[in-house]
């Protein structure tokens, strides 16, 4: 998606909701129940690690590609 630039608020097209839309939260929820189903649970606990090649293995992205987002 390319990145577009306006010189003035007027010029920007309105928003694809409207802001005081009693759905909106319903879809918000939505959307983040469909990131939790997708993204799996998020690693539990904390690792240490004695140096930097140590930790680099561990360091990947998960499987699914999705980053994880603590709760």
């Amino acid at each position: 998606m390319g990145v577009q630039r306006f010189r003035a608020v007027e010029e920007m097209p309105p928003p694809w909701r409207p802001a005081d839309d009693p759905d909106n939260l319903r879809m918000v929820a939505a959307m983040l129940s469909l990131y939790r189903l997708l993204a799996g649970p998020p690693p539990r606990g904390v690792r240490r690690f004695r140096n930097i090649d140590e930790a680099d293995p561990h360091a990947q992205p998960p499987k699914n590609g999705a980053e994880l987002v603590s709760s």
